[in-house]
């Protein structure tokens, strides 16, 4: 069974607009030609979702599009270290995600 990306209804990415900035940029200058889902504890759909993301939570994002050279996933994850962002930020393809899952994805 495939991976199934479920945009969640009337829910959000719990992200501050200047972490997104960030998230954003990096990702302009990392990963320009793909699209970018963040999914995991930062996309809520309820108050009890909210509830228990802290503020060092990390941000799961899956890319899609074409594979990165190694050089390319190196400077990825380094950017994201070097970045002020105050959480982790952990990126997969999202081919790699388990098949069957079903996941909340929000594009990033």
């Amino acid at each position: 069974m495939p991976l199934k990306l479920v945009n969640p209804r009337h829910g959000k990415l719990v992200l501050a607009p200047k972490h997104l900035a960030v998230v954003r940029a990096v990702l302009r200058a990392h990963a320009p030609k793909h699209r970018v889902y963040a999914f995991g504890s930062r996309v809520v759909t309820s108050k009890a979702d909210q509830a228990r993301i802290k503020p060092h939570s990390d941000l799961d994002l899956a890319l899609e599009g074409p594979k990165l050279r190694p050089e390319q996933a190196f400077a990825l994850r380094e950017a994201f270290s070097d970045s002020d962002l105050p959480m982790r930020v952990d990126a997969v393809a999202l081919n790699d995600l388990p098949k069957g899952w079903e996941i909340r994805g929000w594009r990033v």
